[in-house]
């Protein structure tokens, strides 16, 4: 007995010096990252890596302090951003692309790139991610000074553009309503958006692509871009969909749920046909003359999809 007792004490005092050394490794890193934070402060910068309607691109890679790069031509926006609270809405006529950022150099990378492809249209792409990782670097955000990372983008409303943003631990909120997009593919990962076409675009898209892991979204006015195919997948999550807006062409809607659940909503003045069979057996005098279709196709997985006029 002595002896069982005698390794149960050895035991406690075991296990007690063990929580006790990752109590000091925890105030040793909140320690550092408090000093860390004391010298870090967020600053204001503004970018204008893009301005619109000029007749020639430089073809060097894009350095922030150069001054704008001036286009004639339509390109692609490539965003990765990740961390932080982020904006999309278009940019006031002739102002070009524009980038308003607010956050801590100490903690935050920010990258640009610019290339010219061999058709004159060109490519842009953000990276904005934190730098390093780790206990230290989550306390030293916790108590660094101001405001959390902010990313505002705005894009100039006179160039057609392909958008692909890819976005994770962060939230998101976008009004593409007045641009001149071509196709739009947005991914976010562990986070929460909303998106709202608020008026038509400046024309019909060719595809609109929305992604969501882990996280809840809203999209509304969808109708307002008129893709010809809107995907919209959710996984782990919930999503209230918006179909309403100035239809101008046919859609094929292809909606997917996975452990959620997902809400659409369809304008009443608009026709819908839902499921291969009822698509497959329509014919041309089914429909009016100018009168926009959507094809709606949905699949569920431990989830539902409720659809409501």
């Amino acid at each position: 007995m002595a002896s069982a007792r005698g390794c149960f004490k050895n035991g406690c005092l075991g296990c007690l010096g063990f929580i006790v050394l990752i109590l000091l490794i925890v105030g040793v890193t909140a320690l550092l990252a408090w000093n860390d934070s004391k010298n870090s402060t967020p600053v204001d910068h503004v970018f204008a890596p893009l301005a619109p309607l000029a007749p020639q691109v430089p073809q060097e890679p894009l350095e922030a302090d150069e001054g704008p790069l001036m286009v004639g031509y339509g390109g692609k926006v490539v965003l990765n951003m990740a961390q932080g609270e982020f904006y999309i809405h278009a940019a006031e006529p002739g102002e070009g692309l524009r980038i308003e950022a607010v956050y801590d150099d100490e903690l935050y990378d920010l990258t640009q790139e610019f290339i010219t492809l061999p058709d004159s249209t060109w490519q842009y792409e953000l990276e904005f991610q934190r730098t390093g990782g780790g206990m230290r670097a989550f306390l030293q955000s916790v108590f660094s000074k101001g405001p959390s990372a902010q990313i505002k983008i705005y894009l100039p409303p006179e160039i057609p553009l392909d958008l692909v943003s890819d976005i994770s631990k962060g939230g998101f909120e976008s009004d593409l309503g007045g641009l001149w997009l071509t196709s739009v593919d947005l991914n976010v990962h562990q986070g929460g958006f909303e998106l709202e076409i608020s008026e038509p675009l400046k024309e019909p898209l060719n595809s609109f692509r929305i992604k969501s892991n882990m996280g809840g979204f809203s999209a509304d006015g969808l109708g307002n871009a008129s893709p010809k195919v809107l995907e919209v997948t959710c996984s782990m999550g919930g999503a209230e969909v918006d179909l309403s807006g100035a239809w101008q062409n046919d859609c094929d809607v292809n909606l997917s749920i996975k452990m959620g659940g997902m809400a659409v909503i369809i304008p009443r003045d608009i026709k819908v046909l839902r499921g291969a069979a009822e698509i497959e057996s329509m014919t041309a005098a089914d429909v009016e003359v100018g009168e926009p279709v959507l094809r709606l196709r949905t699949r569920a997985q431990y989830g539902e999809i409720e659809v409501v006029h």
